[in-house]
């Protein structure tokens, strides 16, 4: 995931380009995690937060395709994965081995969990904590986006 350039970019011309790589050369981009489990973040975020599934839903087709995020919707993405992780972060790990999964083996998922256990001290994890370090790096992007008042763009890097 990288801060993408302001919005309406798309319509620049070389000129504009040229400028605003002069100004702003391209910042790193930063690994979040594997694809894989980028899509199971997303449907585990989408299965157990009812709140945070109704504001990332609108998001969803960007993330999934790997298509930039305007700075509106990078700050909706922050907003619905703030949600997303108050409510995870109450409910039991052990609700993912009880939930039909598309994206991940029971074996993955009870993997997950034993190493969220093995971070937090061998207590029984949250959803959330099992996921925290996926919210935690792209909350740092978003952030900084956000303080930009620029988007993101998810993707294969």
């Amino acid at each position: 995931m990288s801060v993408a350039p302001p919005d309406g970019f798309g319509k620049w011309g070389d000129a504009e380009w040229e400028r605003w790589l002069r100004d702003h050369p391209w910042e790193a981009a930063e690994r979040i995690c594997s694809r894989g489990d980028w899509a199971i973040f997303l449907y585990q975020v989408r299965q157990h937060s009812l709140k945070g599934r109704k504001v990332l839903e609108p998001l969803l087709e960007s993330l999934v395709n790997e298509r930039p995020l305007t700075a509106q919707e990078t700050e909706d993405l922050r907003d619905a994965l703030d949600i997303a992780q108050d409510d995870l972060d109450r409910k039991p790990a052990a609700e993912l081995k009880s939930s039909s999964s598309l994206f991940a083996s029971r074996e993955d998922l009870e993997s997950m969990i034993a190493a969220a256990r093995s971070r937090i001290g061998g207590r029984e994890p949250t959803l959330g904590e099992v996921w925290t370090e996926v919210f935690d790096a792209v909350g740092r992007v978003l952030d900084k986006a956000i303080e930009q008042k620029r988007g993101v763009y998810f993707g294969n890097i």
